[in-house]
This record gives C-alpha cells, sequence and structure tokens, in this order.
C-alpha cells in the first residue's frame, strides 16, 4: 500500500494534468452537443438574438412597455392587481381632463392638482405645493387649454416655455421623476369652440420629439385615445369615467421602476 502511495505522491502532476485533460474533454464534447445547430432549442435562440440585433432601443423598450401593459390587464382583470393602488407617491397636475382621477374618487384629490383652463403656466403657482408633497412621480398632463388659449402661437413655441417649465421643477424636485403625457385629442364637436385643436397631433410631434432629444420620459397616449375614443363625452373633449383606468394603465406602463 505504502508502494501505490508513493507511486501516485511521485507521480500526483502527471495524474492532475491527465484528469484535467480528461475534464476538458468532456466539457468540450458536452458543449459542442448542447451547442449543435441542429437543435430546435439553439436555433430558436439564434433566431431570437437576431431578432434583437435587428431593432433598435426603442423598439425593444416599445416591445417591453406593452408586455408590461398588457400583464397589468391581464392581473386588473383578473382581480389579482388593483390599478389605482399602483399609484403611490406621486402628483398629477392637469387640466378638466385630468380632474376626472379625483373626482370619480380614483385617486387622492390631495395629489390631483387640477382644474379647468390650466396650462403649463399655471404650475408655477402650485410649485410649492407640489414641492412640500416632494413626490417621487409627477404627471404633468396638460395640453388641451395650451393649444387652444393662444399664450403659444406655435408648436415650438409651446416646446420652448415647456423646456423653461421642466428645467424649474427639476431644480426644485431633483429626485422627482418627471413625466409628460402626450395630449389627447379633441373630435367633433369640439372644432366648433376652437379649431386649434385640430393642431394638436402637431403639438404632440413637438412635444414627443423634444423628449426624445432631452431625455425626458414622455407618455404617448395615441393608443389609449385610438381604442377608447368612443368613451369621450358629447362634447368631444372630456372623458367619461370609464375611460379614466385605460389612461391610468397607460402612465403606469411607461413608469421606471
Amino acid at each position: 500500500m505504502s508502494r501505490v502511495f508513493s507511486f501516485l505522491n511521485k507521480y500526483k502532476w502527471i495524474i492532475a494534468a491527465v484528469c484535467a485533460v480528461l475534464l476538458l474533454a468532456g466539457i468540450t464534447i458536452l458543449a459542442k452537443e448542447l451547442w449543435n445547430p441542429g437543435r430546435e432549442e439553439v436555433k430558436a435562440g439564434v433566431q431570437y438574438l437576431k431578432e434583437l440585433e435587428s431593432k433598435d432601443i426603442n423598439s425593444v423598450e416599445a416591445d417591453v412597455k406593452a408586455v408590461k401593459k398588457q400583464s397589468q390587464i391581464d392581473a386588473i382583470e383578473a382581480g389579482e392587481l388593483s390599478l389605482w393602488a399602483q399609484f403611490s407617491d406621486y402628483v398629477i397636475f392637469g387640466d378638466s381632463r385630468t380632474v376626472g382621477f379625483s373626482y370619480h374618487e380614483f385617486l387622492d384629490s390631495q395629489r390631483v392638482i387640477a382644474d379647468g383652463g390650466y396650462t403649463i403656466a399655471d404650475i408655477a403657482t402650485y410649485e410649492d405645493r407640489i414641492v412640500a408633497l416632494n413626490p417621487s412621480y409627477l404627471f404633468l398632463c396638460t395640453g388641451l387649454n395650451d393649444v387652444s388659449i393662444g399664450y403659444w402661437n406655435t408648436p415650438e413655441e409651446y416646446v420652448t416655455a415647456y423646456e423653461e417649465v421642466v428645467q424649474e421643477l427639476m431644480s426644485k424636485l431633483p429626485d422627482t421623476d418627471i413625466y409628460i403625457n402626450s395630449i389627447f385629442p379633441a373630435q367633433d364637436p369640439a372644432f366648433e369652440r376652437s379649431s386649434k385643436w385640430l393642431e394638436i397631433p402637431d403639438y404632440n410631434a413637438a412635444l414627443k420629439e423634444w423628449c426624445e432629444e432631452k431625455g425626458y420620459h414622455y407618455i404617448d397616449n395615441t393608443q389609449v385615445y385610438e381604442e377608447h375614443r368612443d368613451l369621450y363625452e358629447s362634447d368631444g373633449i372630456h372623458f367619461r369615467k370609464d375611460f379614466y383606468q385605460y389612461w391610468a394603465m397607460n402612465i403606469l406602463a411607461e413608469v421606471d421602476e
């Protein structure tokens, strides 16, 4: 027995090297087998990676948000998730459309700062209140009056003014994520009151481009409008109670957690 131990001790490095070679060979064979291009699992994986390669970042992010939004919808419809409970540590600022969030008692009226006629020019009036609440998320939901009231004659002028507002808010709320909602279009018979509302798509295009350029959070409500425009009030401006859940889900889908 002592001879065996002596032999093993004498040639232990050689034995170790041989074992290492055998182990490496085994791993190589296993890897080759697992990465056999003919395997269906590998084919599917390679195809998925190629699809990701062909997409730009914005497209991938859009897909992720779409999946997140659908998951939320499924969970809410199944009774597994409370939509309104997902809103926490927030402030929503907006116009008469935004009032619906508190009017229908979906959200805390102390955190929904909204009234008829409000524009981004009114944010300064409530800045101290917003700062005192110090929310993690601030959702800006103006636009209807901004377009029609006449303070800004073009989308470019509006975006310039909006930039000043956002910069001021960021300086006072450095830890708050600010989200800028696109403007929901108006529809007949609203244009009898203001033909300026026909220009809302142009304002949205300018807002989106500006947000992308500056890296601001932009909430595109286009799909919500297209899918639920039947939930507008008869004035073609305001929303019925059921509309708000879809708007809220779209907002939450954009929130970076």
